[in-house]
């Protein structure tokens, strides 16, 4: 429970990840205009949450952070947790269709590592730095978060829920910049996604999915991601 406060820095929106430079499709649904009212965006956002977000980066966070709990206890990591981690990696990356999407969550995944390695120097993520450096893996945020959250030894739900709520507390950041609403507003929304994103966790959480569970059906969203590059303008890198 004492540690669960160090989580506090680590999903603060001021927690410099980088995350700021990207939209994942939001601001090509914005271009396009299909998000011009809050209660749009409110859809775009909880169709994104259950149909890519929770059941890609959401499992991603709970497998890592059993696997990495597993091996605290076992006081070492073992080869088939590291090929395990390397494939997780690998299977997170290509999930995402879009090439942008792809870059995007790279660059937002080694930043958090850097920051996270200088944070904690001692949980172990310089191993997952090496495997990144030798092209063993590409940097995934929700490797990062799920590695970190089981060093601090916070609960498995609340560490699944706090990636569900960075990703989409950042989309809405970028929302306000695109005008699509104010700051209030988008408190709004997000107080409305609250028991949503707490409901997602859980069922992560109670269905003890494994690799293979890992899906994408977020079809529209995705193909918004891969529209993004041929935008006129963009305020967003994806």
């Amino acid at each position: 429970m004492e540690n669960d406060f160090f989580l506090f820095q680590l999903v603060d929106s001021a927690f410099p990840t980088g995350a700021f430079s990207h939209s994942f499709g939001l601001e090509t649904a914005f271009q396009e205009n299909k998000i011009d009212k809050p209660i749009e965006l409110y859809s775009w956002l909880k169709s994104y949450v259950s149909g890519s977000l929770a059941p890609t980066e959401g499992v991603v966070v709970y497998l890592i952070y059993q696997a990495i709990q597993k091996e605290i206890l076992n006081q070492g990591k073992s080869a088939y947790t590291e090929k395990y981690i390397q494939r997780l990696d690998r299977k997170l990356t290509v999930s995402k269709m879009s090439s942008e999407s792809r870059n995007g969550g790279i660059k937002i995944g080694k930043r958090y590592l850097t920051i996270v390695q200088t944070l904690y120097p001692q949980s172990g993520l310089k191993q997952y730095a090496r495997w990144i450096d030798s092209q063993l893996c590409y940097g995934n945020a929700a490797i990062v978060h799920g590695w970190i959250t089981a060093y601090l030894e916070v609960q498995a739900e609340l560490s699944v829920f706090t990636h569900l709520y960075v990703s989409v507390n950042n989309l809405l950041q970028s929302a306000i910049r695109l005008t699509v609403i104010g700051q209030t507003g988008a408190q709004m929304i997000l107080q409305k996604l609250y028991p949503f994103l707490v409901e997602e966790a859980e069922k992560i959480i109670q269905s003890s999915p494994d690799e293979d569970d890992l899906f994408n059906n977020s079809i529209i969203q995705e193909i918004e991601a891969m529209r993004h590059e041929t935008l006129y303008s963009r305020l967003f890198m994806s």
